[in-house]
Parts: structure tokens; sequence; C-alpha cells
């Protein structure tokens, strides 16, 4: 490892890599065999908190004092910044940042840091380092995006790319906290090492520049420890590469949670190979405020199917399928589906009360089924028994979050600190009342990034949220139950068994519209055989490209597929097929992703056991190749 002056320049070498930084404006430099790397001139800087002087982002050139200080710590060589006060645009702000570069010296990997300072910087919601590295290309260069299930933007991409919430790390814009790019046969992936306070940034014009960066999130305010961002440069690395690396840094944090350890602990899991994922309800009531009410046949607004009548369907289900199944049962409670959280019990009188649940769960266990209810323990309805607003997330600015967009009307937002109390309590009273559900859904947690509260009296970080419904996801594991939530957000996924789906970005979406850049299953080759993921059938349904059939990102991605509860015969052939699949290779890891012939409309996955999958989605045709020679190309 060398590090030295070089006029205005300061030099790490080592490892294959020479990095050079810029001592006026900090912009970085990074040789990588034969590919350079340089970020954007004024891209890394800070952004004040609202009611300071500047309306955008503050570049860290404006500082008018820039301190330098080597750094050797171990297998790493760098240099700490000291940047500070800032002049800009006839305004002082006095902040110092503390941010740092460091070289691995073992493997090359490049570190950028920002560390806590000597004093407590206020004043900022947002710092951004080292920023974006400049980036164009053509149709074989791309940036790789773990939104929701992945996608790639070639180069060339005609059309801007729309994120949903800003980038922020954990929701729908990046399930998992990394993404990398690619030019001229060489690549590297930026791996978020303390994502919980981040987002990632994402700006595609079309013919102008592809720019991806970390940016990091105050946490109440504050800038308390260390934010990390770790780089790996390497020729030949492609999005599976990248992919693959985040999978070994998961598992070298202990993070990674096979489905096979999690059978371990739950032998039921074993019962999701191959099943198929049946969604009913018991009762629905819509408050007349909410977005669902219909004004004109209020008998829409208020009805329910006994539980005794849902035991007869999915008795008779059984029968007509023959195959492995788990039902999710929406609308069990007190007044139905998405009403009086988290104070929900007894089950609805209108669907049969007590009695009517039991019967539905031993139905199920006479038939083989496992039995699964909906539950949610962050939307607070204000007409929920326990209700206060004491007791819901305080923002920034003094506000409490109010919406009565869902089916039962006005409600806050439970502090998640409070929220493991009413998990114990609830299913404490639904086994007392002879109810052990096989599994339980505990609703939006893993695809809300982690909330921030500044009530005094139960304050709370993102951190301490993800943490919180942790230990909600663990107290259902430990009674034995499937656990599951909406979607994988990272962070969750050591947490959960099974979710609602993990589809792809759409635009306008997500619900529908068309693919956000090419669809790539980023998520899968990461987390394919620590999840089971169902997949929906049909062209254009949530999450899937309007062009596109369901089923087949289904067969793709190897995933369990979702079945009605009056299926047509067609139907029934298609998930006999896919939960046939899921079957053998469900719990495997999927090993490699590429695009026949390099059409993006043509894609193959293969699995551990080398088993190959290949779908051509203009044609609405798949291939199935499994290790013993037998091919499957019909459903049935």
């Amino acid at each position: 490892m060398h590090t030295y002056d070089e006029s205005q320049t300061l030099v790490l070498e080592g490892s294959g890599l020479r990095v050079a930084l810029n001592r006026s404006d900090l912009t970085v430099r990074v040789e990588s065999e034969d590919a350079v790397w340089e970020t954007v001139g004024g891209a890394a800087g800070f952004r004040p908190a609202s009611g300071k002087a500047a309306a955008g982002a503050i570049p860290l050139s404006a500082a008018s004092d820039k301190l330098f200080s080597p750094i050797v710590s171990g297998t790493f060589s760098g240099v700490l910044i000291e940047a500070g006060p800032f002049v800009y645009e006839d305004c002082v702000y006095e902040e110092t940042l503390a941010l740092s570069i460091l070289l691995n010296t073992h493997n090359g990997e490049l570190v950028f840091e920002v560390r806590e300072p000597s004093h407590e910087v206020e004043g900022i919601d947002e710092i951004v380092w080292p920023g974006a590295f400049r980036f164009s290309g053509g149709a074989s260069d791309y940036t790789a995006v773990p939104a929701m299930q992945g996608y790639l933007i070639p180069g060339d991409w005609s059309e801007p790319v729309l994120r949903y919430h800003q980038g922020i790390v954990f929701g729908r814009d990046a399930y998992m906290p990394w993404w990398g790019q690619r030019k001229e046969g060489h690549g590297y992936v930026a791996i978020i090492d303390t994502p919980n306070d981040s987002r990632i940034s994402v700006e595609h014009l079309p013919g102008v520049h592809t720019l991806a960066e970390a940016v990091w999130l105050h946490s109440l305010g504050r800038f308390e420890g260390v934010r990390r961002l770790r780089f790996r440069f390497a020729q030949g690395m492609d999005y599976v590469a990248m992919a693959k690396a985040y999978r070994n840094y998961v598992r070298s944090l202990g993070k990674l949670r096979t489905l096979a350890h999690k059978q371990a602990v739950n032998p039921k899991l074993d019962r999701l190979k191959g099943t198929a994922i049946v969604h009913t309800g018991i009762h629905t009531c819509i408050a007349p405020t909410s977005h669902y009410y219909d004004h004109g046949d209020s008998g829409k607004n208020d009805f329910a199917v006994p539980f005794e009548e849902r035991a007869s369907e999915l008795a008779e289900l059984n029968r007509l399928y023959g195959g492995k199944l788990y039902v999710h049962v929406d609308g069990w409670g007190l007044r139905g589906y998405d009403n009086l959280h988290p104070d929900v019990l007894p089950p609805s009188p209108k669907g049969g009360g007590w009695e009517g649940m039991r019967m539905l769960q031993n139905t199920c266990r006479e038939q083989n089924i496992l039995f699964a209810i909906h539950d949610n323990y962050r939307d607070f309805y204000h007409d929920a028994a326990s209700y206060s607003p004491e007791l819901t997330l305080l923002d920034r600015g003094g506000h409490r979050e109010f919406s009565d967009y869902w089916a039962g009307g006005a409600h806050g937002l439970l502090c998640a600190s409070l929220s493991k109390g009413y998990v114990e309590r609830n299913y404490d009273r639904l086994k007392d009342n002879g109810i052990e559900p096989d599994g339980t859904y505990i609703d939006v947690f893993a695809v809300v990034p982690g909330d921030e509260c500044y009530d005094p009296r139960h304050p709370m970080t993102r951190t301490e949220c993800l943490a919180y419904r942790a230990s909600c996801f663990e107290e259902v594991r430990s009674r034995g139950m499937i656990v599951s939530s909406e979607e994988p957000a990272d962070w969750a996924v050591p947490h959960l068994d099974l979710v609602h789906h993990a589809p792809h970005a759409l635009t306008p979406g997500p619900g529908g519209g068309r693919a956000i850049g090419v669809t790539a299953p980023l998520f899968s080759l990461v987390y394919h055989d620590a999840i089971v993921v169902p997949w929906s059938l049909g062209r254009g349904a949530w999450g899937i490209p309007e062009q596109d059939l369901g089923w087949l990102h289904g067969l793709l991605n190897a995933g369990t597929p979702y079945l009605s509860i009056r299926p047509e015969e067609l139907e029934l052939g298609i998930v006999r097929t896919m939960a046939r699949l899921h079957e053998l290779v469900g719990f495997m890891e999927m090993i490699r992703h590429e695009y026949v012939d390099g059409d993006w409309r043509r894609q193959r996955t293969v699995f551990a056991d080398g088993t190959v999958v290949e779908v051509d989605f203009d044609e609405d045709l798949f291939r199935i190749e499994l290790p013993n020679g037998e091919c499957i190309t019909e459903i049935g």
C-alpha cells in the first residue's frame, strides 16, 4: 500500500487500485485495471434541515477549510478529511464534517465513511459522500438497481427512471442496500454497510447519464456513529456477480438464514415446498370516509362470508386441486379487514365468532391445509379500544400521521416500540380460545422503511424501529407459526418465511404499468433459498409488467403460485406446474440468470441442482430442464 501527495491530489495505491482524491473539490478518481471511475464534481455535499437558508445541497467544495490526516488501521490505509465551515450563496454554515476514504490492503475494497464529528452536527438532513460516478454508455453498459425484484438500466435506455420514495432503503425503491454499474466489461458493486438511515439516489436521463449514489439521512436530527459505503471493483463483474457479492457479504455477517435453517427451527416450513397460496376473507366493513367506500351501493360496504362457508369452500378446493395448500385469511377480526387494529378481538360476529373461527381452523387441520391469518401492528385505528394519540408516532415537525384511506377509516401509526405487547396479548387470547394458527401475516412491517418517533415518552430511531418489528416476527416464530409480511425488505428476510409478493417495479406503478428498465431477478439471485415468494398468474397482475404473464415470472423465479378459491381448469394446470417446480427447487439457491442471445425478453435461470428454466415473454413460452433429463414445456 502506498499513500502519497501529488500536488493537489492525495493518492492511495494497492491491491490493483489507484485512488486519487482531489484536495480542492473532494472528487475521487478510481483506476481499476483498464477502467476509470470518477465522481461527478459537486455531487458530494450536504442538505441543510428545513428552514436553513439554502434550498438545495451545499457541495463539499464550499468548505473554507479542509484538513487531511493519514489513517492506518489494521488492513486499511487512507485519509481522514475534516471539512468546514461552509460558505455558499452568501451564507455561512458552521458545521464541520468528518469524512474518510480507506483502501483495504488485503482485498482492494474501497470504503467511504461519514464519521461522527468531534462536536454534534445540527441542522443537516442529508449528507452525500462520495457522490455518484460519471456514467453513460451503450446497450451493453448498465446500472443494476435492487428496486423490488430488481432491474437493469441499460446505458442507452430511452426512458427516464421513476423512483417511488426517493430511494429510501428497505422500501420498494431498494429492497436491498446495494447497487452496481458495468461499463466496457468492467464493473463495481456498492454495498451500504450502515443502511438503516440511508437512501439510494438513482437518476437516469436518456442520452445524458445514469447517476447512482448513497445519501446518508439524519437519525432523530443527529449524525452519530459512522456511516459506511463499500465498493468492490473487478473486470468482468456483471449483475449476477454483483448480486452474489452481496449475498456473500450477508453471509459474512451471519444474516443469511436460509429456509433450511428456518425449517430446523420450525418443521412446518417443509410443508411450504410446492404449496399453492390461497387468499380469502371473512368480513369487510368500509368506513364512509374510506377511499374504498361505495356511495352508490351501501350493501358493498359491510358484508361477510361465514367461517363455516369458507371451510366448505376450502375442503372442496382441496379435493379439486389435490396438492398442498396454505390459506391466508383476511377480515377475521371483530369488524373485519383493516379495522380496529390492533384491538381486533373477538373474531367477527358476522363471520361466526370464536366458534366459527375454530371450525375453520379445525377443517384446515383435517384437510392438511396450513391455516394463517392477517394481522397489523402499525396502523392504529382511532376507534380501536386502546387508541390514544400519545401512543402514535410523532414526527420531527411535531405532527402525528393521519389517514382514512383504508377500509377502517381514521387511523394513525402505532409507535413500534409498543407493538410487541399487543402481539403477545392478542396471540395469548387466541390460544386461550382454542385458536393457534399455523402462520401469521403482519402487514406492512416488511415493506415500509423504519419509522422515527420524536415523542419523548417513547423516542425511537429507525434502527430501533426495525429491531422492534423483528421482535414481533420472532414472537410469532417462537409460537411455532410461519412468519410472513408484505414484501421482503432485506433487514426482515432473516425473520420471515413467506411474503405476499416480491414482483417488479413498474411505471407509473407499483401496481401496474410498464417495467422500469429491464426486469432482472436481483432479489432472487441473493435470497431465493431464504424466503418463499408467491407469484400472481395473470397478465399485468400487481407488480407484473403489463405485457407479461405473471406465472412466467413465477416459473423463472421458481416461486410458489397463488390459487383462487374457485379456480378454472386452466388455472389449476398452471398452478400444478409452478408448484411442482417449487417443490423441486424452491428451497435452493438461484445460481445464475442470463438473457438468451442478448434478448431482454428471453430469460434463463439456473438453480443449485442444475435445473434450468427458460421463458420467452413475447411468445408466452417456457421450458424447464430437470437434472434427470426431463423437459417440461406444457402446463398441467
